[in-house]
This record gives C-alpha cells, structure tokens and sequence, in this order.
C-alpha cells in the first residue's frame, strides 16, 4: 500500500474535481491524473528503461483512475438526484453544427470508461519519456503539453463543459502573477500594489481604443502602447522606494495601488488651461485622434473614465488587412489562444532575464542588497527595472482583459486583487515559474470553477432537499441567503496563506535558491546535531 500511496492521493484529489462536475470532466481529470501519476512514478523509479517505467506506472495510474471515477459515479448517482435532476437530463455532444444526444448515465459511462483507459494511457507515456534522454524528453513533454492545450478548448467545445471563460480568466491572472514573480520572487520586493498597473494597462486600451474620447486605435497597437504606460508606472513607483524595504516598501505599494483606482474614478471633468491650450491650437493637426481629444479639453471639460459606470466599449482585435470579427464575446477560441500565445512569450522572455546578468543581478539584491552593491551591483537601476519589467506583463495582462471584457470599471482593481495575485506567487512558488503557473491554476481554478459550481450544487440541494422540510422562516431565509461559499472567498485564501507560511514557507514547487534561503537554519541545525551525535 506504501507503494500507491502517491497515486490514491492524487486520485483523491482528482476524485474532488469529479465529485462537482461529473460527467465529461472525467476525461478531462483522468489524463490530468495519468499525466501526474506517470511524471511521480516516472521520476522515483528504481528503473532505468523507459518501458520499464511505463510497465511499473500502469498499476498505479489505473488505482488512481479508478479512484478518480469514483467521484463521478458519486456526482451522477447521489448528487444530481439530491440537486433535483433527473438521470434523463439531456448532455449532448457538439459535433459541427449537429447534435448527439446522450443522457447522463450514457455521458457517466462514455466519461468514465474513456478517463479511465486515457488517463492510464498517459501515464504510461509520461513515465516512458522519463526514460528517453534528456534532450529528447524535453522536446516530447513540451510537445504533449502543447497538445493537450491546443485540444482543451474544442473539448470543452464539443461536451459543452463551459470552462473555457474560466479558464481564460486563469490565464489572465497567470499572466499577472508571472509578472509579480519578477518582483517579489526575484528581486525579493514586497509589492502589494500591483493591480495599480493591471489597471493602467486596461484603462489605456480603453482610452485609445472606445468611443470614449473618440480614439480607435488598433488593438495590435495599443497592447504595447498599454505595456510601455505600465512599465513608465513602474519605474514612477520604483522611484521613491528605493531607499524602503520590507514593511515599508509594501506600504509604499499598497498607497500606490489603492490610489490609482480612485484617479480614474474621478477623471470625469478634466480641462486645460494655460499654458497647455496654446500647445493645443498651435501647429496642429485637428485630424489627429490626439490633437482632436487635446482641442475638445482646452474647449471644455472632458470625461476622460466615466466615473464607477466605466468604459463600454472597448475595441476588440481585428485580423490585420480584413474586416473580420474574430474576436467577440460569443467566441472563445480566439481570446484563449490570444492569451496563450502571450503566456508564453512572457516565460520565453522571463526565462531569457533570469538567466541573463540583470536576473542575477535581481536575485543578488533579493539575497544582500549591501554585499550585492559592494559587488559592483547598481541597486538603483536593478530595483527600478524589477518595478518596470513586473509592471510590463502587468500591462498586457490589462490590456488584453479591456478588450476582452470590452468594459473596464474602476471597482474591479480593488486591493483584493493584489493579494489573489500574490497569494498565487507564494503559494506556488517564489522564483520559481512553473510553480506560480501551478499557483495561479489552484487559485483561480477554485475561485472561478468549483466554488461557483459548489454554490450551485447547494442552492440546488437546499431548494430540493432542506429548504422545502424547513417551517421557520427566519431560519428559512438564513439558510437560503448564507450557504454561498462565494461569500467565503477571501477568507478561503487568507486561510490558505495562513497554512502555507506554517507549513511550506517557500511554496509548493519553489525555486531551489529561494528553499535553500528559507531553510537554511533548519540546515545548519540539521548538521550541527548530526555531529554532536557523532
């Protein structure tokens, strides 16, 4: 039992995706669960021969699968019946412009059987390329990978599963939180105001591309008209706290956040007088975009944000040399590949500055601001372009949420936005990329997917179940409004911070240099009572 106790973990885990959404989620979760197991399993084997690995993986991967199922074959035969479903309802599949019709169970089996014998398949795979060398398991990992994301989208296509705007809004926030990780997890400076610079990347795409002041810029543009804006408020942040650290630095930060939404909520009247009204009527062009939006605020006062009713709307991407809309709000396929593309740009770019002099240059600071000076390290300019660079992917982060909401209100960069941000940098991992993608993934991945379908599930089952067996009303309306564990959010993630720095300080898959600094104590104790016991 030792042995497979990885995989009944990760089938539990896979078990608790299930047990919410059933159905077509069960292949879904089984290859998610085969690629975990087999990449453990593949990774600890005693074995060297890649089929080795893949032989030694297939029994736990099908343990894992099959635990995994079983959370499914709870959702279909306990919970639809508690919410008030019937095991008839219609789960049709999309196929072009036609429709298979299938019934629950008939979706519970299909699902059950295809996660099952996928999830092991996979398993077997990723074990298989821990035996292949190292060059070539790279190319073939990344390869499968890029697969299943390029799939993802058109499965949730054709069962009708409906995550694919949660799971762009994730990439969002992953992107975010890359450029957080720049700050705090290289540089090692506490940020508590980065949604300031999600929001001024999304209000300059909503300036330069909305009827709002009469400027339709295109969106190719205005994505790096949106990062330079937010990278120039990086280093005007940077600027003034290069003296801080620590506790102050992330006061700094917070004030900074907190005041840029209130600037654009009140941008509402601006005017200009002398001497900016003869820059505006001499020499120029009243056919320029600019120059127009510059003659209408010397004539009169101009709403530049509308105030807490926002920008709507906001131009959407056009394809170069054609007039076709591509990009609208009943197509997700373009919005997820658009912000897939830029995901990975961004670690290709990010990757290219760890790894360059100023990236060391970051980790030295992070590690002795006064040995890294001594050392020839300009502190100066390398805490101003952390500030810049973690700004920058901030602003396309922003710029690409303008457009694709095609509405952006001052309210949505809230400090709560911040903390999510960073919540997702600790919990995955400081330094370290692959662990805020895994941090992001947890965080937004709860907050957008399963508490949203765990509210569902219970009003549904109150409804059903307890609501109507209740006779007081007081108690009536208590049960009916409360049970929301949308309500609980914030508290959810602050627990999970609280746990984290207890438990894990560095994360879930840290950065070997930032594991190495967090437990460098534990260490040193480690080998002193190592010889005292000698």
């Amino acid at each position: 039992m030792e042995k497979y106790r990885t995989a009944i973990t990760i089938g539990l885990v896979g078990a608790a995706i299930t047990l919410l959404f059933g159905g077509w989620s069960m292949i879904l979760v089984g290859t998610v669960v085969g690629a975990i197991t087999g990449l453990n399993y593949g990774q600890h084997s005693a074995k060297r021969g890649a089929l080795d690995k893949a032989r030694e993986v297939l029994l736990p991967a099908l343990i894992g699968n099959i635990i995994m199922g079983l959370g499914g074959t709870l959702y279909t035969f306990v919970v639809v019946p508690l919410t008030g479903k019937s095991l008839n309802y219609d789960q049709p599949l999309k196929l072009g412009t036609g429709r298979v019709p299938l019934d629950s169970i008939a979706v519970f089996i299909i699902g059950l059987a295809a996660g099952i014998a996928i999830g092991v398949a996979v398993a077997a795979l990723i074990a298989y390329l821990q035996g292949l060398p190292e060059n070539v398991r790279r190319v073939a990992f990344i390869a499968s990978l890029i697969v299943f994301l390029f799939g993802l989208p058109f499965f949730d296509q054709v069962t009708g599963l409906d995550w694919i705007a949660a799971i762009i809004t994730i990439q969002i926030f992953i992107l975010l939180a890359l450029g957080l990780n720049i700050v705090v997890g290289y540089a090692g400076l506490l940020d508590l105001g980065y949604a300031a610079f999600f929001a001024i990347g999304a209000y300059t795409t909503g300036l330069l591309s909305s009827p709002q002041i009469d400027i339709y810029w295109n969106f190719w543009l205005v994505i790096w008209v949106a990062a330079a804006m937010a990278a120039f408020a990086g280093l005007v942040l940077g600027a003034p706290t290069l003296p801080l650290r620590g506790d102050y630095l992330a006061i700094v930060t917070l004030g900074f956040g907190e005041i840029i939404p209130v600037v654009f909520r009140n941008l509402i009247s601006v005017k200009l007088v002398e001497p900016f009204t003869r820059i505006c009527f001499v020499g120029c062009d009243p056919k320029v975009d600019v120059v127009r939006w510059c003659i209408y605020a010397c004539q009169g006062a101009l709403d530049l944000t509308a105030g807490e009713k926002g920008i709507n709307p906001i131009g959407r991407p056009m394809i170069p040399f054609t007039d076709e809309l591509l990009f609208s709000s009943r197509s997700y396929l373009p919005w997820y590949f658009l912000v897939f593309g830029l995901i990975v740009l961004s670690i290709f770019f990010i990757r290219r500055l760890r790894n360059s002099r100023i990236g060391r240059a970051w980790m030295a600071i992070r590690e002795d601001e006064l040995a890294a000076s001594q050392m020839g390290i300009d502190p100066v300019k390398t805490k101003l372009l952390a500030f810049s660079m973690g700004a920058t992917f901030s602003g396309f982060a922003g710029a690409f949420y303008g457009s694709y909401i095609s509405a952006i209100f001052p309210s949505v960069f809230d400090f709560s936005v911040s903390v999510i941000i960073l919540c997702m940098v600790i919990l995955g991992g400081l330094g370290n990329m692959v662990g805020v993608i895994i941090g992001g993934i947890l965080i937004m991945g709860t907050d957008r997917l399963f508490l949203p379908q765990i509210a569902t599930l219970l009003k549904d089952f109150m409804r059903h179940s307890v609501l109507g067996n209740v006779s007081n009303p007081v108690l009536k309306d208590f049960l009916e409004i409360s049970v929301d564990p949308n309500q609980m959010r914030l508290a959810i993630f602050g627990l999970v911070l609280v746990i984290m720095m207890v438990v894990r300080p560095e994360g879930l898959v840290p950065s070997e240099e930032r594991r190495a600094e967090l437990h460098e104590g534990e260490e040193e104790h480690g080998d002193a009572a190592t010889e005292a016991a000698a």
